[in-house]
């Protein structure tokens, strides 16, 4: 399973970027993408920026991989009474 995350760059420093997604704020290295700035949009893949997208690019990507959410996850069963 692939991980693909998008948001808003909130910070960058030494070639790290802070990143916005859906309010949780992600870490992410700036390997391929130099010229990115607080404010502008981006993907990320596996903890690396790829691309620069618009906000609606960046909302579609969240709709589309929407895993990155996290969920309860509620487990329910019954056991039957026994007499050991």
């Amino acid at each position: 399973m692939a991980l693909m995350l998008a948001g808003r760059v909130v910070e960058v420093k030494d070639g790290r970027v802070i990143v916005d997604v859906d309010g949780h704020l992600k870490e992410a290295r700036l390997d391929f993408i130099k010229d990115v700035k607080p404010g502008d949009y981006v993907r990320v893949y596996y903890g690396i920026v790829l691309e620069k997208v618009s906000r609606e690019e960046a909302e579609e990507t969240l709709a589309r991989c929407s895993y990155h959410r996290s969920r309860k996850l509620e487990l329910t069963f019954t056991v039957p009474n026994r007499k050991f």
